[in-house]
């Protein structure tokens, strides 16, 4: 067997779909969601490290191509995998399962779709389509994307409209870092399970991180 038959094999889909999703969690949502959280410590610190984060352009646009090549990836594969288990639909329900799969598992192309929506509203709002104003900062001139980023969560509708969508982020984290996992052989779905109660609490801590900032944002 080639290496692209071993790719395009179940095996090989579940690794590509487990990796690339990997990668986002570990180079995109991780280290965005230690920047956002400045956002709760006022405007100085928040725009400083915008500030800074535009010094690192060519890293910045690297690590852009990789997360573009991983949810390009990410997305084929899950069509493949979601499509293939329903083609299969029949023969499993003939089986009795041993593994009672949660509400995160059954939803995961429905949370994998809103979390897609999200990111295109996310750019076009603060991205593609964000006029920044500039304020001084220790003596210096920077993007006041602090300011950019509570004028758009005056609107309430914005507001509700994260916080919901990081409810999908939340599902869908649950339940593929535990699908990760097993698909590396690290982990066997078991009632009580530690990593099981682990990765739970670690996508609703993260959910729950970015979703807070729209509400702050908000109230203040």
């Amino acid at each position: 067997m080639n290496i692209k038959q071993t790719l395009l094999s179940s095996i090989g889909q579940k690794l590509l779909l487990a990796t690339s999703g990997l990668v986002m969690f570990l180079l995109f949502l991780i280290p965005h969601m230690g920047g956002n959280i400045l956002f709760l410590f006022g405007p100085d610190l928040f725009n400083s490290y915008a500030a800074h984060l535009h010094q690192l352009v060519p890293i910045v646009i690297g690590i852009e191509v990789l997360m573009l090549i991983s949810i390009t990836v990410h997305m084929i594969m899950a069509f493949r995998v979601v499509f293939a288990n329903w083609k299969a639909h029949d023969k499993r329900f003939s089986q009795k399962s041993t593994v009672e799969r949660s509400l995160a598992a059954k939803l995961m192309p429905v949370s994998g779709g809103m979390i897609f929506i999200f990111i295109v509203k996310h750019l076009l709002d603060f991205t593609l389509g964000a006029a920044k104003g500039q304020v001084d900062l220790h003596g210096h001139m920077v993007n006041d994307v602090y300011g950019m980023v509570f004028e758009r969560f005056q609107d309430p509708v914005h507001v509700v409209f994260y916080v919901l969508f990081m409810v999908a982020v939340g599902m869908h984290l649950s339940h593929a870092l535990q699908s990760s996992l097993q698909t590396y052989g690290l982990h066997v779905p078991r009632e009580g399970s530690k990593l099981k109660l682990v990765s739970t609490l670690l996508a609703i801590g993260m959910a729950g991180t970015f979703a807070i900032i729209p509400v702050v944002a908000f109230i203040r």
